[in-house]
């Protein structure tokens, strides 16, 4: 019997003793302790205010300063020429860019001279008996004119029954048409007008060539010209012979040019003014996707920020008493990711990272 009331005294001791334990962990547990820390760190920079240069940006498609489509005015076999008419190849100015078989036509051109050369020596006869003071004229051009050479230029008449009695004849008729076929025999050759490359062609050495007919294009691939359109607002940056720089959309490439020209029109749907920036390099291809940069007058007392650290109604945070404040700003440029603002004063420390759930009054420390 007292052995099992000794087993049941150790059995009550040992859960009182539990017990007792678990009520000392609850009571640390519940014992006040300091409050948690709830600011968080943050990136900031202070501001030092300075003049920064307002920097118009634009974006446009350069185009080759000379350009020319090439239509052929006659018909005919094209022939072969030294340097092909063919994309990529480069020609100098006053080189043969295209041959035309022209025999048909140097035949046509003969055969109205010697018509010429017939009438004249019909006409001189009578000449000699009615003008017998033009007629030496009259004779030594005859003798003077030849059947594969150009047509010189006809005697000047001295009376107007001189005139009248020439034109009887139909020389000046006939005299006219030679002219009119010999002009038309230099469009069988198309010459370089400038020194430039082919950038489209449409014919191949052997083939007909119609009237009418587009040949190809050339350009001068050392000058060309971009466009670009400009707010109104900013026309008073806007002046011909200020340097612009501009580049590639990549970023690999940089440029220099000028303005050139300045429409006098505002388009009136968009409330823009197009320009045109030469530039000279030969680098550039036409119909390049270029960007620029118009550098104009400094802003005074202004500061470059992120555009991403700017919020609704244009504010910013700020840190004041270890704490975020809203301060309004101007926005006076955009250039890229960032933006010239005014409003702000030297010695302000603004917060230069997005933060979640921000909210003024926040409490905040800055990093390290």
């Amino acid at each position: 019997m007292r052995k099992y009331l000794s087993i049941i005294v150790g059995i009550v001791v040992i859960a009182i003793g539990i017990i007792i334990f678990r009520l000392l962990n609850i009571s640390e547990s519940e014992t006040p302790g300091k409050a948690p820390d709830n600011t968080i760190s943050i990136q900031a920079q202070t501001v030092r205010l300075s003049d920064l240069p307002y920097v118009i940006e634009a974006t446009g498609t350069l185009e080759a300063k000379e350009k020319i489509e090439l239509y052929s005015e006659v018909q005919g076999i094209l022939l072969h020429s030294e340097t092909a008419f063919k994309i990529g190849n480069t020609f100098s100015k006053g080189q043969n860019l295209i041959s035309i078989d022209n025999r048909e036509h140097l035949a046509q051109i003969k055969s109205s001279r010697s018509d010429l050369i017939n009438q004249m020596a019909i006409m001189l006869p009578d000449m000699e008996l009615d003008y017998p003071q033009a007629y030496k004229k009259w004779e030594a051009y005859l003798k003077n004119l030849d059947i594969n050479a150009i047509t010189p230029k006809l005697p000047n008449h001295t009376t107007n029954e001189e005139k009248l009695f020439v034109s009887g004849k139909n020389i000046y008729k006939t005299y006219y048409t030679i002219k009119n076929l010999e002009e038309r025999l230099s469009k069988y050759y198309i010459r370089a007008p400038f020194s430039g490359i082919v950038t489209e062609s449409n014919v191949n050495t052997g083939t007909l060539v119609r009237s009418g007919q587009k040949l190809g294009e050339f350009i001068d691939d050392s000058i060309f010209e971009l466009q670009l359109s400009i707010p109104a607002s900013e026309n008073r940056f806007l002046k011909k012979g200020t340097e612009v720089n501009i580049k590639s959309i990549d970023g690999s490439q940089s440029f220099t040019g000028y303005i050139s020209r300045v429409n006098g029109k505002i388009e009136q749907s968009t409330q823009t003014v197009s320009i045109i920036v030469t530039l000279r390099d030969r680098r550039l291809k036409d119909g390049q996707y270029l960007k620029a940069q118009i550098t104009g007058s400094d802003i005074a007392n202004a500061f470059s920020i992120s555009n991403n650290l700017i919020l609704e109604g244009n504010t910013i945070y700020v840190i004041e008493n270890n704490a975020l404040a809203l301060q309004p700003i101007e926005i006076v440029n955009h250039l890229g990711d960032n933006a010239l603002v005014k409003g702000l004063e030297n010695g302000m420390v603004i917060v230069t990272q997005t933060i979640a759930n921000a909210y003024p009054g926040m409490p905040v420390k800055i990093a390290n």
